[in-house]
């Protein structure tokens, strides 16, 4: 069992921008002259768990969106508590969007090729209470839409899986592209191979973090209405833009449901959402609030800690 967790970027929480702001009027009227069979699937041989579909999003569907996302005017820096710039450096919106959620779970959902994972324990992104099998359901609806202008990047990690319950997370990033950009103007996806995991960061000219050239698999670039989508335990990078160029990208993840739950009670569930409490702050540097927090899940839900084995 490997701990994923040790390459995940840094997640920080944002202001929530209501959905109202952001969501475009195509999601609420049924395009009659959207057909799936136009979707365009790629595999990525290098790396068998990425794929892309290309013609998910009509054109105009995209350039609708990027003047939304403008004109609410709620870019910012990914980080209000920093600005440094080495490892990522992108303008962020975050918002619940429920609506849109639904709208693209429909576009995905008939060519979503993972639509059952049975997790053993010696996979590379099993932990104990993931192994089982679970049931692709929909798309998370808290989304990240990222604004990439001149020398705008993102150093290699790996992407967080969220846990609803014990019995409703993610597994799967959807990481949508709104605008094309030709290969001169950089800002490709790169999927790393993992010996990257277990190194530092190669530093370029201008000290950002990058992926040393050997562990590259392969390069995405972005495309209208293009998706990539691949493990949240695969290592990835999003290369500098160029100047004159900008990356407008939509970043979300596919939930899975558990097919057969497990601890339904009423003290189990709650005793999961203290142990994720604990782990969060732990996170955050406070050790002993979480072992306290550890001990409680644990008194209240006995099977709980026999399933995480503590």
């Amino acid at each position: 069992m490997v701990n994923y967790t040790n390459n995940l970027s840094m997640v920080v929480d944002k202001e929530l921008v209501h959905e109202s702001l952001l969501t475009p009027e195509f999601v609420y009227h049924n395009n009659s002259q959207f057909e799936t069979k136009n979707i365009q699937c790629s595999e990525i041989l290098e790396l068998p768990t990425a794929y892309i579909w290309d013609n998910v999003l009509t054109e105009e569907e995209c350039s609708v969106l990027i003047e939304k996302l403008e004109s609410s005017k709620s870019y910012s820096f990914w980080n209000p508590a920093s600005q440094s710039k080495e490892f990522r450096n992108v303008d962020t919106i975050e918002s619940n969007m429920n609506d849109f959620a639904e709208f693209l779970w429909k576009r995905i959902e008939p060519i979503f090729r993972y639509k059952i994972l049975n997790i053993k324990e010696d996979d590379n992104f099993s932990e104990y209470d993931t192994i089982g099998e679970w049931e692709a359901s929909t798309i998370y609806p808290k989304m990240l839409f990222g604004r990439y202008s001149e020398g705008g990047h993102f150093g290699p990690h790996t992407d967080g899986s969220v846990s609803l319950d014990i019995n409703t997370r993610t597994f799967w990033t959807i990481l949508i592209y709104l605008n094309t950009i030709p290969t001169e103007g950089g800002g490709a996806t790169v999927l790393v191979d993992k010996r990257q995991k277990s190194l530092p960061f190669y530093k370029d000219k201008q000290d950002r973090d990058r992926s040393y050239p050997e562990f590259i698999l392969s390069r995405v670039q972005p495309k209208c209405g293009r998706v990539l989508t691949f493990s949240f335990a695969d290592m990835h990078e999003g290369e500098p833009i160029s100047p004159g160029f900008y990356k407008y990208i939509i970043r979300t993840d596919v939930i899975f449901k558990r097919k057969d739950p497990i601890l339904t009670s009423t003290h189990d569930q709650e005793a999961y959402k203290l142990w994720l409490e604990a782990q969060e702050i732990a996170e955050k540097g406070d050790p002993y609030k979480a072992v306290e927090l550890f001990k409680k899940s644990f008194r209240l839900s006995p099977k709980l800690a026999e399933l995480l084995k503590c």
